[in-house]
């Protein structure tokens, strides 16, 4: 009896079985060894023992061999089959994700094209992006550029305030507005910021809308306002369509008194940001559009309130403050605060002459400017 091929192929098969079913570590594959051939021996001695037929045996063996062999090479067979279809699946995927990241990355461009401010990435690495609208607004060449350059064009009075305020975004207060003077070429224009800070993973990027308030560059700005305001031809005419319809209406005059000290401070173009601002905002929260608003002199004006509980609103204003009329203005290093005085009537009686109307309108707002009242506002009863 072939004793030799029995522990040999035992231990052969045994050894085949437990590498395809068993991930061996360094040394395993000893140990593997001498328990097939211990256990070779151990059958022999079994034969001998019981007097069976080591050829049936070794034939047998034979057979199991060959169709373990033939168990595993068809199981990795369809194992690659599998393997074949997931990649398959793994690359239809990917193409699939590829054109949605290219789509959308085709619309964020589009929509970067359609938008009237510019948008500003800022790294942690000290590096910057911004879009095309931006470079050109405040005259730089490139889309890229160290933060540290871009700072060193920022006006002098206002890189303080500009440190400050990026120095200052953090997780719990990630968002800012600022207002800085940038040097373009031989002058210098105002840039309007309004961003937010983004986390992920262990990175930060700060992301900012801007656009310029210099009224030569960039008109179409609250400043935008303040020029297309009418005057008085086109006031009384105003008055006179409202009249012949017969709808009560409140007539309210203002003035921003502290405006020429402003000027002669800062510049006009200050002036005339403030009072573009403060203008945006009456009309935002007290009429419906800026039709309803004139410009009466340099810093007075005529605002018409056709609707009556838009007009409660402002005289609780009036009455107990809050922040609708509280106006403080902050661009770059500059901060200061617009002081309005108002003068109001009701319009309910319609025959009556313009001018009158107006005369008395005005001589209200006279009163709250004088020292006659402790109020900023006087209301003909």
């Amino acid at each position: 009896m072939p004793d030799y091929e029995i522990v040999m192929l035992l231990g052969l098969w045994f050894l085949l079985v437990f590498v395809k079913r068993v991930k061996m570590k360094k040394g395993d594959v000893e140990i593997v060894l001498f328990l097939a051939v211990l256990s070779g021996f151990i059958v022999v001695d079994i034969l001998e023992l019981y007097q069976i037929d080591g050829e049936i045996l070794l034939a047998a063996l034979y057979i199991g061999f060959a169709i373990t062999l033939l168990f595993f090479n068809v199981r990795d067979l369809r194992g690659k089959n599998q393997d074949l279809e997931k990649l398959k699946a793994l690359k239809k995927e990917h193409k699939g994700l590829t054109t949605s990241y290219e789509s959308l990355r085709k619309r964020f461009i589009a929509t970067i094209d359609l938008m009237k401010d510019g948008l500003v990435f800022r790294s942690d690495d000290g590096e910057m992006f911004a879009t095309d609208y931006f470079i050109e607004m405040i005259g730089i060449k490139t889309n890229e550029l160290s933060q540290e350059n871009y700072e060193k064009n920022i006006h002098p009075d206002d890189i303080n305030g500009y440190l400050n305020t990026m120095k200052k975004l953090k997780r719990k207060q990630p968002d800012y507005e600022i207002t800085y003077r940038f040097k373009k070429g031989n002058k210098y224009v105002w840039v309007k910021e309004k961003g937010t800070m983004i986390f992920y993973e262990d990175r930060t990027m700060v992301i900012s809308v801007g656009h310029s308030i210099d009224i030569k560059l960039h008109p179409d700005t609250e400043v935008d306002m303040l020029n297309s305001l009418r005057f008085d031809q086109a006031f009384l005419e105003y008055l006179q369509s409202l009249n012949r319809l017969k709808n009560p209406y409140y007539l309210v005059f203002f003035e921003l008194s502290n405006i020429p000290a402003i000027n002669e401070r800062y510049g006009r173009d200050i002036g005339d940001l403030m009072m573009g601002e403060f203008l945006n905002k009456l009309r935002y929260n007290f009429v419906k559009d800026e039709q309803s608003i004139f410009r009466l002199t340099g810093i007075r004006f005529a605002m018409v309130m056709k609707d009556d509980r838009k007009y409660q609103i402002l005289d609780r204003a009036l009455k107990h403050g809050g922040e609708l009329l509280n106006f403080e203005m902050a661009f770059g290093n500059v901060r200061q605060s617009v002081y309005p005085y108002f003068g109001i009537q009701q319009i309910t009686v319609f025959e009556e002459p313009l001018d009158e109307v107006v005369s008395r309108t005005n001589k209200a707002l006279e009163i709250a400017i004088s020292d006659d009242t402790h109020e900023n506002y006087f209301i003909i009863k």
